[in-house]
């Protein structure tokens, strides 16, 4: 049974006036509304626009004075570093929300919520995240997912067993088929998925 109200960090109240922007709007996606809808702690938050998402980045390390970093200039992508949380600003992956939203790994990371609000009932979910949390279900959200970046077989296998979600089964065999194309990615990013997995709650069941 999901939470009538969404347990949100209290920073983003204090982001409202540059977040609420009715030009623009600014949507907190991925982990941290899945988090939110389960009652775990949100630690890291991340949000796309439509807008000019660097230079919002910009201004909220200005207000909080927190460190700024351009992380992919050509994706319009950066961060901001404060002492106890990452804020992550993009630009969507395409035209709309539901766009970036359906590019993004598994259906319970395509979830997006206004920056402003913190009702379950303005969860934007197209990919139907919520349902397969209500199952315990880790499903990618298109079969192109794993193609796309290998270390996405990985990640489903930390997250299934960070998360206690069962992998669905033509996801299984997707992660197993990308499996065979982790030579292809960067010996960094595969040490550092295998670093979180083994640092898990349930390091044996993943392995």
């Amino acid at each position: 049974q999901f939470r009538s109200q969404l347990s949100l960090p209290p920073i983003l109240a204090e982001l409202q006036p540059l977040l609420g922007r009715p030009d623009y709007p600014v949507y907190l996606v991925g982990g941290a509304v899945r988090d939110a809808i389960l009652g775990r702690p949100v630690h890291d938050l991340d949000f796309a626009t439509a807008g000019d998402a660097v230079r919002l980045a910009r201004a909220v390390a200005d207000r909080l004075g927190g460190a700024f970093f351009l992380l992919d200039a050509e994706r319009a992508t950066a961060r901001v570093i404060l002492s106890h949380m990452d804020l992550d600003f993009a630009r969507f992956r395409g035209p709309t929300l539901a766009d970036d939203l359906q590019d993004r790994d598994f259906t319970v990371n395509a979830m997006a919520l206004p920056a402003g609000s913190s009702d379950p009932a303005e969860i934007i979910d197209p990919c139907g995240g919520q349902r397969d949390l209500g199952d315990c279900l880790l499903r990618v959200t298109n079969p192109l997912a794993l193609q796309r970046d290998p270390l996405r077989a990985l990640r489903a296998v930390r997250q299934s067993a960070e998360l206690e979600l069962t992998l669905e089964p033509e996801t299984l065999n997707l992660v197993q088929e990308a499996a065979l194309l982790l030579p292809s990615v960067s010996t960094e990013r595969v040490r550092d998925e295998l670093g979180r997995i083994l640092a898990g709650p349930r390091p044996a069941a993943a392995l």
